[in-house]
């Protein structure tokens, strides 16, 4: 099982505890070491009750004056924890194979009745895989624990917190783009039977190629989306309502 979810691979954990003077004096002390800390870069002392004391001064100091140092620490730690949760790259491959996971799960659980190779069950497959995944994402931003993440800003080029609709276009973007593949292999397909099976299709392939496309994009409706989530017993209540008639039914059946 992969560790993505809701588009996302894991992003490591950073420990932005900068620790201070007298908490790296109790630590030391607890641990029996004998470790020594630096006053305003002169002075070398141990960690004697003279230490604690200056260990306080340091951070009464540095409390009223901030950090003396050209280098702030923390700063450069929650740079660093920003990049690691800016998208840096689209989402489509991550979609894809989750959305695939989705779609293997579905097969475990329901057997052949999931597994079965039809247009029914590629557009049931599809459509819950994406109601899953669009789900996961909305759960995500929904929960006041989550890591903050971040997104380039197309327009101004700036970085800025990701929100739910930047997340959810991303899938609509690798959904659309893993069906309009679909639909574009299943037209070749139509295009290699009339040209060397003899067997001339009821509609052009541009038309077969564009239902199916239709199809799909139909699936993932608001109102196919809420059926989707319906306890069901059975996998053939998935299959969304995609008011295509009875011609294009047959036409599409045929092809897969």
């Amino acid at each position: 099982m992969s560790r993505i979810y809701a588009g996302r691979t894991e992003i490591p954990k950073i420990n932005k505890h900068i620790y201070t003077y007298e908490e790296l004096a109790a630590r030391a002390q607890e641990q029996k070491q004998e470790q020594k800390v630096q006053k305003f870069t002169r002075d070398k002392i141990t960690f004697s009750q003279e230490g604690m004391k200056s260990a306080r001064e340091m951070r009464k100091y540095l409390n009223e004056n901030g950090l003396s140092s050209s280098i702030d620490f923390q700063a450069n730690l929650e740079e660093l924890d920003k990049q690691l949760h800016t998208k840096t790259m689209d989402y489509t491959n991550n979609f894809w194979q989750e959305m695939g996971e989705v779609i293997e799960q579905q097969r475990t659980v329901w057997g052949s009745q999931a597994g079965e190779t039809s247009f029914d069950n590629s557009v049931a497959s599809w459509a819950k895989a994406y109601q899953v995944v669009h789900d996961r994402i909305v759960d995500e931003f929904s929960r006041t624990d989550r890591e903050v993440t971040y997104v380039i800003d197309e327009a101004t080029g700036e970085r800025r917190e990701e929100t739910v609709d930047d997340r959810l276009a991303e899938l609509d973007y690798a959904y659309e783009a893993r069906t309009t593949f679909i639909a574009a292999s299943k037209k070749v397909m139509v295009q290699i039977q009339e040209v060397f099976g003899g067997k001339k299709s009821p509609a052009p392939p541009e038309a077969v190629e564009q239902k199916i496309r239709d199809a799909y994009k139909q699936a993932v409706s608001e109102e196919n989306l809420e059926r989707l989530r319906r306890k069901v017993d059975s996998f053939e209540e998935y299959r969304p309502d995609l008011s295509i008639g009875s011609f294009w039914e047959q036409i599409l059946g045929e092809i897969w």
